[in-house]
């Protein structure tokens, strides 16, 4: 038998690229199931330049891709609803947490740079104490979204509960024309 070698296709090299690399398996939640080890595993595949790491079997888990700060340039894709605080405190301006399922109470406080596509319905106090980044709930969002916000973009897409942007000093808090829950922007002075 004779060996056979296609030509490379239209823009492609013969050397492989890390873009052309197959992609790295799902991080399975329950096999790990302590939120620091997920983290820890998250961690380590985006240094070694994973664009894409996929999250499966999402039950509930608190604190997922909380306190991550780099430069990385990828997407954390959650499979399943997640548990209280996602992404709390995210400081990576080139990184984007998109949870395909439910978010708990607090999704994306204290964000201070990076992206958020909850496509969901989020609990209370998303974008608590948002100072950056974007966060964009396409789902329902539970009360209080924007609590105390003072920096960053907070998309609400569909509809809020009650008290949206309370306390609010800075940044900006996009809202449906209808669907809006009562006392938006109570106490706010930004």
């Amino acid at each position: 038998g004779e060996e056979r070698t296609d030509p490379p296709q239209h823009g492609q090299g013969s050397r492989q690229t890390m873009t052309d690399r197959d992609p790295s398996p799902a991080i399975i939640v329950p096999e790990l199931r302590d939120y620091h080890q997920i983290n820890a595993e998250v961690v380590r595949r985006l240094d070694r330049g994973d664009t894409h790491v996929r999250l499966e079997g999402v039950e509930r888990q608190r604190l997922l891709a909380a306190g991550l700060s780099g430069r990385w340039r990828a997407t954390i894709e959650l499979i399943g609803d997640a548990g209280p605080e996602l992404a709390a405190g995210l400081d990576a301006p080139g990184l984007v947490v998109v949870c395909r399922g439910a978010s708990a109470d607090g999704a994306g406080s204290g964000l201070r740079s990076g992206g958020m596509l909850l496509l969901g319905p989020t609990g209370a106090a998303v974008g608590y104490a948002q100072s950056g980044g974007l966060i964009v709930a396409i789902g329902p969002a539970g009360p209080r979204a924007g609590l105390k916000m003072s920096g960053g973009e907070l998309v609400l897409a569909t509809s809020t509960g009650p008290l949206a942007g309370e306390g609010q000093t800075g940044g900006r808090l996009y809202l449906p024309m209808s669907g809006v829950g009562p006392h938006v922007g109570w106490n706010a002075r930004g």
